[in-house]
């Protein structure tokens, strides 16, 4: 395994968008204000998910982010389509 691979293994990813969650500024908030570790403050406020979509209409949303991930925006689709539906979010029980 690479250093790379290996670094980003332990960073905490947002379970509805795979952001990295790096700091605690970047967490969501449940309901009563409390911080929520599982999400970040773009997709999660106030114990609601602020989209109401389809996991692939926000595989199609976040697609359009690629350049600030570092990646073409249809390798972030590639990404997206294979790392969300294993995110707690969109995972089928």
């Amino acid at each position: 395994m690479d250093q790379q691979n290996q670094a980003t293994e332990n960073v905490k990813i947002c379970q509805s968008c795979a952001m990295p969650l790096t700091s605690p500024d970047l967490y969501g908030t449940n309901k009563d204000g409390s911080t929520n570790e599982d999400y970040c403050k773009w997709c999660y406020d106030k114990g609601e998910f602020l989209d109401n979509c389809t996991m692939e209409e926000y595989i199609e949303k976040c697609s359009q982010f690629g350049e600030q991930a570092g990646m073409t925006n249809e390798e972030m689709r590639k990404y997206c389509t294979k790392v969300f539906p294993t995110l707690k979010r969109w995972k089928k029980a």
